[in-house]
């Protein structure tokens, strides 16, 4: 048995079809942001700054200290740090 697909529906019923899906395409809230100097900014847009920030932060104090070892391989730790960072950062600042 095969299955219908949107197209093998009779052409009758396809604007029902759309309408009917419509709701799922409608979102359930706006998307969170936060208001700095007059322009609003999405929340991700704010966390990702701040895990930049975080890594640069700590790329300066190891490479201070020489501990450059730790951040071996660097493309993946500084990548991992700064996701992290960023996922901290929005757990603290924006709990709902």
């Amino acid at each position: 048995m095969k299955k219908e697909s949107y197209l093998s529906t009779p052409a009758n019923l396809r604007p029902l079809v759309l309408i009917s899906l419509l709701p799922l395409v409608a979102g359930c809230s706006p998307a969170p942001s936060v208001v700095m100097f007059g322009a609003t900014f999405p929340d991700w847009l704010l966390c990702s700054g701040i895990g930049v920030l975080v890594m640069s932060f700590l790329h300066a104090l190891l490479h201070k200290g020489k501990y450059k070892s730790w951040l071996e391989p660097a493309g993946l730790v500084y990548l991992c740090v700064t996701a992290l960072a960023a996922m901290l950062s929005w757990l603290l600042f924006f709990p709902n």
